[in-house]
């Protein structure tokens, strides 16, 4: 999926040479940070020191620490997009059934989700106050739900509530808001680690599959 990141810096980002690796260990570094204090309460000087790069490069590369920010939370969201596609794929392609494809789907999800966990909360955090971090966070978002939802409609004959656009996207969004709460995403941190992992992705998978497979009563 590509974002219209809407920063002049990123522009200025440099292609080759020693500048291209000055520039990558600015991004490291800052990532790096973001990981270490578990939030972005950090100074340039910190991601100059940490990346042992001078705090003029910085400057001439970010007008300051918030465009940094945007071009890591970009960087970040490029693995991890690409992490969870490749998940997804693998899901797809190895299954039988709906019950299987939505524990495959489950897993892929929770799995990649968790592995970008320690990236991801500083960025869910500072969404609330960052229009720029909130919507290309949604686009991330908004893509891995497309994806999930063609996958479960293309087993419709299996699904017997009374609009399947409106289960898949409810069962998406149940899905996501109890990973995102296990992995402390926004301001739910007390509720981290709840509970046993792998019993969640179960327990999930079951009651979505159970869900979309069962016709209302009422």
């Amino acid at each position: 999926m590509e974002r219209d990141v809407g920063l002049a810096t990123a522009l200025r980002a440099p292609m080759q040479g020693r500048s291209k690796a000055s520039y990558e260990r600015m991004l490291a570094a800052a990532e790096e940070l973001l990981v270490s204090n578990g939030s972005d309460d950090f100074t340039l000087n910190d991601v100059s020191k940490t990346g042992k790069v001078s705090i003029g490069s910085i400057y001439n590369r970010f007008e300051g620490k918030e465009a940094l920010l945007h071009a890591v939370q970009l960087r970040v969201l490029t693995r991890l997009d690409k992490a969870m596609r490749d998940r997804l794929n693998a899901a797809q392609a190895d299954y039988s059934g709906l019950d299987s494809l939505v524990v495959r789907l489950v897993d892929g999800i929770a799995e990649t989700l968790r592995e970008f966990a320690d990236l991801m909360r500083p960025f869910m955090q500072r969404a609330t106050t960052d229009a720029h971090v909130a919507a290309v966070g949604k686009a991330s978002y908004a893509g891995t739900a497309s994806f999930v939802k063609s996958a479960l409609l293309a087993h419709r004959d299996e699904i017997r509530q009374p609009n399947p656009e409106r289960a898949v996207d409810s069962a998406y969004r149940i899905l996501y808001a109890a990973i995102a709460r296990y992995l402390g995403f926004g301001s739910a941190t007390t509720a981290a680690w709840e509970g046993d992992w792998d019993i969640l992705k179960d327990d999930l998978a079951r009651m979505i599959a159970a869900f979309l497979k069962t016709k209302p009563t009422f």
